[in-house]
């Protein structure tokens, strides 16, 4: 019985973090890239894992039987195919999923924010203003959710290009930046490997 108390211990604190992390998805494993031109037509691509951290953390914490937390994963699994620009849905457990999306639009004819995955659980945004200012970010995470989900083995890994023909204007903090040695364009590259809250952003002027 001694022996048990960690892991109950670890339950009991994954449960009490569950209010905190409502609406919350953590990429990993992911290559993330997104395109976007001076006239207007941008690309999101995003391939790797998506978890639904909230059922991450209930079915550690054993709140589920199998065919409970199965029904579950699926409905998470629905719900995330509703968006067309998912390509691939597969589901690997836990409320973990390996997915392919792709959008592509034009934030010039249809100017505001295009966030991924969704206006509600937001990882990656374009945000395109009325002053010809583009910013492409990361979300940050509220430190409360960060910190339960980092203890669960919830970490942010992966690596995200933005390629653009527009000049920078204000905060960037890629890691690395060079020219496109086939045309006009700069490539700017993030590597998060789950060893700090690095949080992508970078601002464009057309």
């Amino acid at each position: 019985m001694i022996r048990r108390l960690p892991r109950l211990l670890a339950a009991l604190l994954l449960v009490a973090a569950l209010p905190a992390l409502a609406s919350c998805y953590v990429p990993d494993r992911f290559r993330a890239e997104i395109r976007i031109a001076r006239n207007g037509d941008f690309t999101l691509d995003y391939k790797g894992v998506l978890t639904w951290a909230p059922l991450y953390m209930e079915i550690a914490a054993g709140k589920y039987s199998e065919a409970e937390a199965q029904e579950k994963i699926e409905g998470i699994r629905r719900d995330l195919k509703r968006d067309s620009q998912f390509t691939s849905i597969r589901s690997i457990g836990r409320g973990q999923f390996e997915v392919a999306y792709r959008r592509t639009g034009n934030y010039v004819a249809n100017p505001g924010m295009v966030s991924f995955v969704r206006r509600n659980a937001r990882i990656l945004n374009i945000d395109a203003r009325p002053d010809g200012t583009v910013t492409v970010f990361a979300e940050t995470p509220n430190i409360d959710k960060a910190r339960p989900m980092a203890e669960a083995g919830l970490l942010v890994r992966g690596s995200l290009r933005v390629i653009s023909d527009m000049k920078v204007s204000g905060a960037s903090n890629a890691n690395a930046t060079y020219k496109d040695p086939n045309g006009d364009w700069t490539v700017y590259d993030w590597i998060l490997d789950g060893s700090a809250p690095a949080y992508p952003t970078i601002t464009f002027r057309r």
